[in-house]
């Protein structure tokens, strides 16, 4: 499944108004994993080419937000469990794990 331009640049601006409202960097987010920032950039503009990247850092954003108790800027092109979808890898989502 691919976005539309117009999911592509809605995901994007949802990543970063969701990192804004929690007060969190592409560093910060980063640490988190054990990578660094820019590769949390490259999957927040989705260019990481791992389709599954995205939806570790939405959950992890969700997560984040839910423990905050920080209402999330919803997410419209990633929604629902990732694991209904049949082109991403359960494997990765559930490992958690950004290389």
């Amino acid at each position: 499944m691919s976005l539309t331009t117009a999911q592509r640049e809605a995901t994007i601006r949802e990543f970063r108004e969701n990192m804004a409202l929690l007060g969190l960097t592409v560093d910060r987010i980063g640490a988190d994993f054990g990578v660094d920032g820019q590769t949390v950039q490259r999957i927040i503009d989705l260019e990481s080419g791992v389709l599954e990247y995205p939806w570790i850092v939405r959950r992890y954003l969700l997560d984040k937000a839910a423990a905050s108790g920080i209402r999330p800027v919803p997410f419209t092109a990633l929604r629902g469990d990732p694991h209904d979808y049949w082109f991403l890898d359960d494997r990765i989502i559930d490992a958690n794990r950004i290389d």
